[in-house]
Parts: structure tokens; C-alpha cells; sequence
């Protein structure tokens, strides 16, 4: 896999596709490209996969998930992801752009809660039960009518129905502490704060102390309340992000180890190396190397 062969696909490029927001069965999607796999792609939108019943796997940012009935997977815009299905699927691909959120006064805390489009390469997918299945298919089968019914207000109609999906899926989230919810929702503007915070500042700065300053907390209690959260630390998410953002440029780009170190805000290209060597076993050369031959 040459760094110039994963391709961006833009909202652009989506014929169907209308004011920002598209819906496609994954039967049709599978069909349209003869049951041919997917090749490692990103796109500039979100993507929503809701997988009724399928097989096969899913690659998201160097990470593989088994594919599995009655899973859904939320893809943030610039993640690379790969869907190889071993037969037909049964569901749907729900997909949106930053303005179509803004335009239907979607929340920003939908998106960037933790628990639906994770970041840094961990974006497994979320099981659903039977009652669940029936609530999202009730919700997809309401905003396939009203995409393709109305002819006045079909945006809004629509947009009303997107949300309350990702309601639902911040709801069946089995990640969602029990207990005081005053203290849960502190924690998550905390999150909440600190993803963004490092989405900005990870190529600045790598220290827990750095981002525990700014949110006036100890570097301690950032540690453990995102632990709590999401099973890492702080300082593991900072890694994983360095390490999600390395392996992009390594495919991506054609930047020298030394160029890609200094931009991610490496002091000297061996830090860089010793690090990325540290987390995934192999040098910036060789995961480069290993890849072409992929």
C-alpha cells in the first residue's frame, strides 16, 4: 500500500448526496462495487455504519475489529478505514458533514462525548440488543421516509432524526457509568475538554502536567478520571494520538523521519524514533517499509 493510494473521499464526490447529509443500504454499497473489499480510505464527513447482520472485519486507523450482527461504528472525518465483508451485508451507511451539524443546531457534546467517534485509532464498535435493534432500525426507517417523502422542511426533518440516533447511541453505550450525575457530567466536560485540547495541542506539547494546568486540575486527577472514562490514561491517549498521527503521515506523506519528528514536536528525530519504536515494536522506517509491502 503506497502512502499515495489512500485516497480522501469527499462529500463532494457523493452524486445522491444532498445538503450535507446521505443514506445508503450496505446491500446496495456491496453490490455497486461487485462485492469487491474496500481499499484504505478516509473521508472529510462522518460516517455512520450500522451493521444489521454482516461478517468479515473493519480496520480502523491500523486497529481490527471482528465484524460482528448488530454493531455499529462511528467514523470521525480523516480516520482511514477498511471494510472487508466475507459475504452481503444487511444495513446501512449513514453519512454527514460538519455543516449539516451546525445547520441542524446539533450539539457539539454529541459528537465529542465520549463515547460515539473516538479518536487516536480506538473506535471499536457498539453492540446492540434486540430491543436496541428495533429502536434504530424504527429511527433509519423514519429518515429513509422523510429523505426521500417530504418535499418542504426535509433537512430538519431529517436532522431532528440523526440527532436522536446519536442520543440513542450515547444511551446503549455500555461504557455509561452509573452514579452521581452531577460528578458524571464534570468528568465528561473534563473529557471533553482534554480531547479537544489535544486534538489542537498534541504536535506542542506531550505532557499530562501541560493539559492539567490549563483545565486547573492535578495531573494525577486528569490521569484517573479519563481512566475511569475510557480504560486509558491521559498520558496513554497523548501516545496513542502521536502514534495515530505518525503512522498517518509514515502512509500519507512523504516526510523524512526527521521532518515528521519535528512537526509532531519531537526536540531530536531519535526521541522520535525510540518512542514510536517503544509503542509499536518497529522503527518509522519499518512500519513505513512493512507497508508498501502490504
Amino acid at each position: 500500500m503506497q502512502p499515495n493510494e489512500v485516497k480522501t473521499q469527499t462529500f463532494a464526490d457523493k452524486p445522491s448526496a444532498q445538503n450535507g447529509f446521505d443514506l445508503k443500504t450496505m446491500e446496495e454499497l456491496y453490490l455497486s462495487n461487485n462485492g469487491k473489499p474496500d481499499k484504505p480510505h478516509r473521508h472529510d464527513y462522518y460516517t455512520i455504519i450500522f451493521i444489521e447482520k454482516g461478517e468479515g472485519k473493519h480496520i480502523v486507523d491500523f486497529a481490527e475489529y471482528k465484524v460482528t450482527n448488530q454493531t455499529i461504528y462511528f467514523i470521525q472525518p480523516g480516520q482511514m478505514h477498511q471494510l472487508l465483508l466475507a459475504s452481503k451485508p444487511k444495513g446501512y451507511v449513514v453519512t454527514f458533514t460538519e455543516s449539516f451539524l451546525i445547520s441542524n443546531a446539533i450539539p457539539d457534546k454529541l459528537i465529542n462525548d465520549i463515547y460515539l467517534f473516538n479518536d487516536y485509532g480506538q473506535s471499536p464498535p457498539l453492540p446492540i440488543n434486540d430491543k436496541e435493534l428495533s429502536i434504530y432500525l424504527n429511527i433509519i426507517q423514519q429518515i429513509e421516509h422523510f429523505a426521500t417523502k417530504l418535499d418542504t422542511y426535509t433537512t430538519e426533518a431529517v436532522g431532528s432524526l440523526v440527532k436522536l440516533f446519536l442520543i440513542q447511541g450515547n444511551n446503549s453505550c455500555t461504557l455509561r457509568k452509573e452514579g452521581n450525575p452531577q460528578l458524571i457530567e464534570t468528568s465528561n466536560h473534563i473529557l471533553r475538554t482534554f480531547k479537544r485540547m489535544l486534538n489542537e495541542s498534541y504536535s506542542k506539547t506531550h505532557k499530562v502536567s501541560d493539559y492539567a494546568s490549563y483545565m486547573a486540575v492535578t495531573s494525577d486527577y486528569l490521569n484517573k478520571t479519563v481512566k475511569s472514562l475510557t480504560g486509558k490514561s491521559a498520558k496513554e491517549h497523548i501516545q496513542a494520538k502521536l502514534i495515530t498521527e505518525a503512522k498517518r503521515a509514515l502512509l500519507f506523506t512523504d516526510q523524512s523521519n526527521k521532518e515528521l519528528a519535528f512537526a509532531l514536536g519531537f526536540d531530536e528525530s531519535a526521541h522520535f524514533n525510540n518512542f514510536f519504536k517503544k509503542i509499536t515494536s518497529q522503527t518509522p522506517s519499518e512500519f513505513r517499509s512493512g507497508a508498501k509491502h502490504t
